[in-house]
């Protein structure tokens, strides 16, 4: 009997929680879940379509200031890559001859003047500097120089002595593949006044490469008085860059054949005398 009373109460049990369950059933939405899903659904695909314009913009501009920044990192009227070698003795160090920074002796002077020069490019660096030299002038010998100058170093070339003398010049580089405005534009060059100690057994020197440079007329006589004026340059001045250059170009003229290259290759010479004394200062 209390066995029968057990069952039946267990069964009891069993169709309530039967009820429970069916009841839970019916009342809870069918289609909440469903619908929850389709909003996430739809959330996630929207944040998916914004996220690809978001890192494509992102892209695009790290690109553009990437590429501002290599345009500007150099003023160049041509756009080279950057250099890494370099042969050529064109490192601009200070002609200031050693041991007579602060010596008592003659004043050396010389006075401020203005001329134009052919600039084939400014750069940040010597490196890319000489690479333009190396890539781009040599292979046409077209002679020039480099001079650094309130941190930046310049690649000129042709002390212009006169206005007549820019229609051959721009003819000459166009005939070599330089493009005016694109390769070279011509540039105001001012020269400070110099006033510097130098030895006093060294002042007569000086004073002749002055001379020198107050000459009009650059012929022969010139270029023989010129050489002969490298060649007796003091000590101290062995490894002076400025002179080595001048003496380089010397052996380039001895080589050149036409006149218009002769007369480029002077000029040049010329510049260089006088950013030897500038850099005295």
């Amino acid at each position: 009997m209390d066995e029968q009373k057990r069952v039946r109460v267990t069964m009891n049990q069993d169709n309530q929680n039967h009820k429970r369950h069916d009841l839970e059933y019916y009342l809870t939405p069918k289609n909440k879940k469903s619908q929850s899903s389709f909003l996430t659904f739809n959330r996630n695909s929207a944040m998916a379509k914004m996220v690809k314009p978001i890192l494509l913009a992102v892209l695009l501009g790290v690109l553009f200031g990437a590429g501002l920044i290599y345009y500007f990192s150099d003023l160049t009227p041509d756009t080279l890559p950057a250099a890494t070698t370099e042969t050529d003795d064109e490192e601009p160090s200070s002609d200031e001859p050693v041991g007579e920074q602060a010596v008592s002796g003659s004043t050396l002077s010389k006075p401020a003047s203005a001329f134009e020069v052919i600039q084939f490019g400014m750069f940040s660096n010597q490196a890319n500097a000489e690479e333009l030299i190396q890539k781009k002038l040599q292979p046409q010998s077209i002679p020039a120089t480099i001079q650094e100058q309130n941190g930046q170093f310049y690649v000129i070339s042709h002390l212009i002595s006169s206005e007549s003398e820019k229609s051959s010049i721009t003819d000459w580089l166009e005939s070599n593949d330089l493009v005016y405005m694109e390769h070279f534009f011509y540039k105001s060059w001012n020269v400070e006044a110099l006033n510097v100690k130098v030895n006093d057994q060294n002042i007569d020197w000086y004073n002749q490469g002055l001379t020198l440079l107050s000459e009009t007329e650059m012929d022969e006589a010139w270029m023989e008085q010129l050489n002969a004026w490298v060649n007796n340059k003091p000590g101290e001045l062995q490894e002076t860059n400025k002179l080595n250059k001048i003496t380089t170009l010397k052996d380039q003229l001895a080589d050149a054949n036409d006149e218009t290259h002769k007369e480029f290759i002077r000029k040049t010479i010329l510049l260089n005398l006088h950013l030897f004394y500038t850099n005295l200062a």
